[in-house]
């Protein structure tokens, strides 16, 4: 049994609760880019205040335009290659953990609990207009192992569809997990 990934276009869906911070994040790196440029430009280049300003504009926004295209770029790839999946009695998880990266199989048999969200206590069956997650910590998946060690998912919520989320979580809890959602 696998989760099936989102689309890129799903992804980036996924993440619209994530816009008002994302234009003030926009704006003050725009600023900070050109205003960086512009005394660059001034300052040890030696160029005039007028002229300095027109490119300082023009080189902030192509900087801060392609850093924004190569960061959404890296985290639609991040998240295609994330891999929920049940075979037999192990099962397989890969994905972005904190500031790396993980890649865990282990037997079914050692999972105590998953959960998903911070919220965990009132999480419910994601519904079709719930495309993604408030937060980082929202999104997240938490899977506790019998010996009482654990490891996070980030951005679960955001990599995979919802309703296949939701079948593979919920045949987990029949099998026994412990799992925070409700059917």
């Amino acid at each position: 049994m696998d989760v099936r990934v989102n689309s890129p276009a799903q992804v980036i869906k996924s993440f619209s609760s994530w816009l008002p911070m994302l234009l003030v994040a926009l704006l003050l790196y725009g600023v900070v880019f050109v205003g960086f440029t512009v005394w660059l430009l001034m300052q040890p280049l030696g160029m005039a205040p007028a002229l300095a300003q027109q490119l300082g504009l023009i080189i902030g926004a192509v900087l801060l335009t392609g850093g924004f295209y190569l960061y959404v770029q890296w985290l639609i790839g991040s998240l295609a290659a994330y891999e929920l999946s049940l075979n037999g009695q192990q099962l397989r998880v890969r994905g972005i953990s904190g500031r790396g990266s993980i890649d865990n199989e282990l037997p079914l048999g050692e999972l105590k609990k998953v959960h998903i969200g911070t919220r965990t206590h009132i999480l419910e069956k994601p519904s079709s207009g719930q495309r993604g997650a408030n937060s980082k910590a929202a999104a997240r998946m938490m899977f506790v192992l019998d010996d009482g060690h654990y490891f996070k998912l980030d951005y679960a919520a955001n990599a995979f569809d919802n309703q296949s989320l939701y079948d593979f979580l919920s045949h987990l809890k029949r099998k026994g997990v412990d799992i925070n959602i409700s059917e």
